[in-house]
């Protein structure tokens, strides 16, 4: 999977680390183990779905969206016969592919969630863990876990490698990583037309003589 990006024609000239910079202030956290700390959009007490999704503390509209693009990819353990601290308690898992970030948090309880102002999608993140995998280098955690807390250190982690591919990084603005991963895409299928070619038959012109 590729990444790529949308965004609000509003962020365009901003660059990727200071939109996370400004969403993590405005985030506020979301006050996990004392208060709201989310749900997947198949409702409340569900264990799984496409989306998980929370606002920040403290009436701040700001929120988040992980998405998964397989149905019930994503998953929470919660373990009653475990401590809450033990690593295999208390984490989630499964194929995390996009993030929203953004205000004014929409949806759930059944339905998708959205975000309606001042949002950016990151998509194609192709991030994985298994059951089991715990909270311990668990990638998939790492990065939704931190944004319950208004971190953003884990998605810039993965935004930055991914994007290094391209020559690229959350240092640079929105309308040049979109212009840049467009630009590599249209030469990509470019390239893929002219291999296609014409197949070259081998004729026997002694038959022909």
């Amino acid at each position: 999977m590729t990444i790529s990006v949308n965004y609000d024609s509003a962020a365009g000239s901003t660059t990727i680390a200071n939109y996370l910079s400004g969403w993590s202030l405005g985030f506020n956290t979301a006050g996990h183990g004392t208060g709201n700390t989310g749900g997947f959009n198949t409702g409340a007490r569900n264990m799984s779905g496409e989306q998980y999704a929370t606002h920040g503390a403290n009436g701040s509209e700001y929120a988040f969206i992980a998405e998964s693009d397989a149905t019930n990819g994503l998953h929470y353990v919660y373990d009653r016969t475990l401590p809450a601290s033990d690593n295999m308690n208390h984490y989630l898992w499964g194929q995390l592919d996009n993030v929203q970030l953004g205000e004014v948090l929409t949806g759930g309880a059944g339905s998708e969630f959205a975000l309606s102002d001042y949002k950016v999608s990151f998509n194609g993140l192709d991030l994985e863990s298994l059951v089991g995998a715990g909270r311990a280098g668990n990638a998939v955690q790492d990065v939704i876990y931190g944004l319950m807390q208004g971190n953003t250190t884990a998605l810039e982690a993965v935004l930055n490698n991914l994007l290094d591919d391209y020559g690229l990084s959350t240092a640079d603005t929105f309308d040049h990583v979109a212009s840049t991963l467009a630009s590599h895409a249209a030469s990509v299928a470019t390239t893929d037309v002219a291999l296609v070619g014409v197949q070259d038959i081998p004729q026997d012109f002694a038959l022909a003589a």
